[in-house]
């Protein structure tokens, strides 16, 4: 009977030990599996957070942009406003509240530089390659990319709430290499022309008012860059859209635009520097 009790006593003891042991088993794979999904979730809310504030910044400051990528060509449409509206309060408020708000709420710690967006100029890196500028001091939007921009064709559209005085009219070369299409707007109705005209040369449309304020449409070369689109405003405000068809996107890039603003991000052991932007 001794004999057979200290055999039971044995196995209990044995079985019991089995159990801790898978019991402790079981928790270690939990919490392994636990850390595994908890662990890049400070990355996932960085992505989502940075994607939010450009959102919300794209939303204070314009402009529209809406890319087009096919086996042929690159389209950027881009919409915005000529006027003589400063940003600049806007901008400081919003970066206060990026760096206290916003990293409060999220347990983070938020460096923001928007610095050279409060000159009243708002400069925009489209695809790594392209800038769009858009001078509101000078009211005055331009679209260009160093070496040339290598647009095929621009479709621009122009409104403003005055009555004309004079058109000049944009020069058309057959042999050109650049369509251009101006579809333009005001209080005497809508005027459009289109033809080619040649990337390296300056080809001028504009308009003149009573009050003395114009407005002009340039495609040729700025700085040096051939290809090259500016829209100016003098005295008057006007809204604003084009279309560039360019050569097909670099492989190795992709499609999105960054303000020329950093945003310096981390919580726990992300940490993440770059332009904002999407």
């Amino acid at each position: 009977m001794l004999m057979r009790g200290f055999v039971i006593t044995i196995l209990s003891l044995g079985f019991m030990v089995m159990l801790v042991m898978l019991a402790m088993s079981l928790r270690n794979a939990y919490m392994a599996t636990e850390r595994a999904l908890l662990e890049p979730l400070p990355l996932l809310y960085s992505a989502f957070l940075l994607d939010d504030l450009a959102f919300e910044f794209n939303a204070l400051v314009g402009p529209e942009i809406s890319f087009n990528q096919t086996n042929a060509s690159t389209v950027i449409s881009i919409t915005d406003t000529l006027h003589p509206y400063n940003h600049s309060a806007d901008i400081l408020a919003y970066e206060s509240f990026i760096e206290e708000e916003v990293a409060e709420r999220t347990a983070s710690a938020i460096s923001a530089n928007f610095s050279n967006m409060t000159g009243g100029v708002m400069k925009v890196f489209i695809n790594g390659d392209y800038e769009y500028v858009n001078d509101e001091g000078g009211g005055r939007v331009r679209f260009a990319r160093d070496g040339g921009s290598g647009a095929r064709s621009y479709e621009i559209n122009v409104t403003v709430y005055s009555v004309r005085e004079n058109v000049t009219h944009m020069q058309f070369n057959e042999s050109g290499t650049l369509n251009v299409t101006i579809s333009y707007t005001d209080l005497n109705g809508t005027e459009t022309e289109r033809g080619s005209v040649f990337p390296d040369q300056d080809n001028y449309f504009a308009v003149s008012y009573p009050n003395g304020t114009s407005l002009a449409i340039v495609t040729g070369l700025y700085g040096g860059d051939p290809g090259s689109l500016i829209i100016s405003a003098s005295g008057t405000w006007a809204e604003v859209s084009f279309t560039a068809t360019l050569p097909p996107l670099n492989a190795t890039r992709k499609l999105g635009y960054e303000y020329d603003a950093t945003i310096d991000y981390s919580q726990g052991p992300v940490s993440v520097s770059r332009r904002i932007g999407k």
